[in-house]
């Protein structure tokens, strides 16, 4: 996300993308996403601002060329994400796509939760449209959500390289057909990228981050497709 190739980081916004850490490189994520929606807060409570936060840190390290893993842990549902993401190939003159694979586990460690543990996969099919434009489709499967067994779903993100430095990016989850009054999960943000540093500030309608809740389309509380949450990513990056 800080150092991207051509534009593209290790990830759009909760989303993956096809490319991992440079070897030997490591990488802390802060995400903080707002409780109260923005209609509900209203200038009272400053949008949202005012409001409770679910608030996450991550660190990701590269392996080696190709291969980097991740641990994330968010205060929503105490859950804590472990991933191994390896780049399977990238889009070049002989190649028209990028295609990653991410798995792993996640741990939700709130109170009266009986399933806990879920195993995940994600593919990352990559295609650079234009020079400026990076499209992601993202087929996911988890093992548990909240209320599912063999969950499926399919995710969308692009990456519009405003500049050398910022991107315009966005991502749109499919309601799982599975959960009665799923909804689409979509977000929209501002990625601003500095040596070492990227600043991602954040609208969207849902509170998942992690790889279980994002498929599920059932997170605890739910959400609707007219809600709308601020929130940010920071992300550092060493070495730089």
């Amino acid at each position: 996300d800080v150092v991207p190739q051509g534009g593209v980081g290790t990830g759009v916004i909760d989303l993956p993308s096809h490319l991992t850490l440079p070897p030997s490189t490591a990488q802390v994520l802060f995400t903080h996403r707002f409780t109260e929606t923005v209609q509900d807060a209203g200038g009272y409570d400053l949008l949202g601002f005012d409001s409770a936060a679910d608030v996450g840190i991550g660190l990701g390290y590269g392996l080696m060329r190709g291969l980097d893993v991740e641990l994330y842990r968010t205060s929503f549902f105490k859950q804590v994400e472990g991933a191994v993401k390896w780049t399977v190939v990238r889009q070049s003159a002989g190649f028209p796509l990028g295609l990653g694979v991410r798995f792993g586990a996640d741990y939700r460690g709130a109170h009266q939760v009986s399933d806990r543990w879920s195993g995940f996969a994600q593919l990352v099919v990559a295609r650079r449209i234009v020079p400026r434009l990076d499209v992601f489709v993202i087929p996911m499967y988890a093992s548990d959500t909240p209320t599912l067994r063999r969950a499926f779903n399919l995710a969308g993100a692009a990456s519009f390289h405003l500049t050398r430095t910022l991107d315009l990016e966005g991502e749109l989850i499919a309601a799982n057909r599975d959960v009665t009054g799923a909804r689409p999960a979509w977000s929209l943000a501002l990625n601003k990228r500095l040596s070492g540093h990227a600043f991602l500030l954040y609208v969207g309608n849902s509170r998942a981050t992690t790889a279980d809740l994002l498929t599920g389309s059932d997170l605890p509380g739910g959400f609707k497709t007219k809600d709308v949450r601020l929130g940010f990513n920071i992300v550092r990056r060493f070495p730089e």
